[in-house]
């Protein structure tokens, strides 16, 4: 059971980095998403000089959400999208309670994806020492 608890607070912060990406892109189309509801990026279709001398209709093109109400299904889609995200980060804040040393070399393993030889090499560890070290010091915390 301990092992098994290990193994999830590694592989939750092994998605760590994929969540805070994913959380600024996300805040990027929500930006874009009020833009549209708020009317603030209404651009008119460009016509050329004959289709402006032209007396007759021009076609008018809609985007795939015209409706208020689609833009905020889509909003609040994002919104909880970014709550999961989130609650997946609050998962490994259970790591802040190892020493700062054990910090960063799962944050050097884990988060900027540093060779294990690289990192071992760097706190003075083997590669398998350095997995055995870390495993035990967060079986510590589980």
């Amino acid at each position: 059971m301990n092992k098994l608890k290990v193994n999830q607070m590694l592989n939750d912060l092994k998605s760590a980095n994929y969540c805070c990406h994913r959380i600024i892109e996300l805040n990027e189309e929500l930006e874009v998403l009020n833009h549209k509801m708020l009317g603030l990026s209404h651009n008119p279709i460009r016509l050329t000089k004959e289709q402006e001398k032209s007396n007759a209709p021009m076609p008018t093109f809609h985007g795939s959400y015209t409706s208020p109400l689609g833009m905020m299904e889509e909003e609040s889609q994002k919104v909880a999208e970014i709550n999961y995200y989130r609650r997946r980060l609050n998962e490994c804040k259970a790591i802040e309670l190892l020493s700062l040393r054990d910090q960063n070399i799962l944050f050097d393993l884990y988060f900027w994806n540093m060779n294990a030889w690289d990192v071992a090499e760097k706190y003075g560890y083997t590669k398998n020492g350095m997995y055995k070290h870390i495993r035990r010091e967060i079986s510590k915390l589980v």
